[in-house]
């Protein structure tokens, strides 16, 4: 039985194939699988894998119709067998030393590793900037550490007992599916070890999910059928006390990505209305109150609020004034009539 299985959901990469795979069956780590689902390619992504397969016994792949990266990582995940798992996504690439220095991490009684990534490509610098490592070292696992760390599988190293425990896969036919997975796999580890190490190499390419978001798409508000899919899965698993508060700020953090790209603002309130009427989380944050209560116009314009401004500002709206102190808003205070 393999220590590590490496998953890779395979499109159409032909161009950036080989240097993954390189990556990967170079490491000065060995004991490890390497699990390529072919999702379909037209191209000659299956050809590479199958030369690579000749020459490597630890290369498996596996065929499937199109599915996308959700279905094609959650058949990884059924057919892998290393007791820790690992992905990484077709058109980047690991640094050679990656698994070693990671599994010696691991002896520390840990449940998660999560390292820093290199960013390339098409990404700007808010991109990169959400990819810096905010923790450091082993750390209990709260709310706050997981609404603030980067959601994607491939700078984190898993323990494949808590997914099989619990039963811990991507929603197929979404995007942004990997929020889905790194919540309900963090609200179940106990701790993990931040490593301020840049071990994957990231490549944001034309055409991925951060940048088609960027772009204005309908398909944003996927976001919040994410969030749905999250809520249902902490009840039932009955988590609502302990992450209940970080999970209302995460809705609001998507409210302010759909705010930002939606193509359609007032549409994308209206089923943001429709999710959080779905969610039985009690909350007094001003912006959540306001969509429960249809104030679309309000919401919008509070995400559009610049940071200072969410700080400290003195503003009118809808004929009254608001000042807002630290994130929170007063409204109709006497200190404002005279202005």
């Amino acid at each position: 039985m393999p220590l590590i299985s490496a998953i890779i959901p395979v499109y159409n990469a032909e161009k950036y194939l080989c240097k993954c795979l390189n990556s990967i069956t170079n490491q000065t780590f060995q004991d490890i699988e390497i699990i390529c689902i072919n999702d379909g390619s037209s191209d000659d992504s299956y050809s590479i894998l199958e030369r690579y397969a000749l020459k490597d016994s630890r290369v498996k792949i596996i065929n499937q119709e199109n599915k996308g990266q959700a279905a094609a990582r959650n058949l990884g995940l059924q057919m892998s067998m290393g007791k820790y798992i690992s992905f990484v996504d077709a058109d980047d690439w690991i640094e050679h030393h990656m698994y070693e220095l990671l599994i010696q991490i691991f002896k520390n009684d840990l449940d998660l590793i999560i390292f820093d990534a290199n960013v390339f490509g098409e990404s700007d610098q808010a991109m990169r900037k959400y990819f810096l490592m905010k923790f450091q070292d082993k750390l209990r696992i709260n709310g706050d550490i997981i609404a603030k760390c980067p959601t994607p599988p491939w700078n984190k190293i898993y323990r494949k007992d808590i997914i099989d425990k619990y039963n811990i896969l991507f929603p197929e036919g979404l995007l942004y599916e990997d929020n889905s997975f790194h919540w309900k796999y963090m609200m179940h580890a106990n701790n993990a070890y931040f490593l301020k190490k840049k071990l994957y190499n990231y490549m944001v390419r034309k055409g991925s999910v951060m940048v088609q978001t960027k772009s204005k798409s309908s398909k944003v508000t996927d976001h919040f059928l994410i969030c749905l899919e999250i809520f249902e899965y902490m009840r039932k698993h009955h988590l609502e006390g302990e992450y209940g508060a970080s999970f209302v700020d995460f809705f609001e953090h998507c409210l302010g990505i759909v705010c930002s790209y939606t193509d359609n603002l007032l549409e994308s309130m209206k089923i943001a209305n429709e999710i959080w009427s779905k969610i039985d989380i009690q909350t007094n944050k001003p912006i959540i109150c306001a969509l429960r209560q249809k104030n679309y116009n309000y919401v919008i314009k509070w995400i559009s609020y610049r940071f200072f401004e969410k700080i400290f500002s003195i503003k009118k709206r809808y004929g009254r004034k608001i000042i807002t102190i630290c994130g929170t808003q007063f409204p109709d205070l006497n200190i404002l009539e005279t202005t």
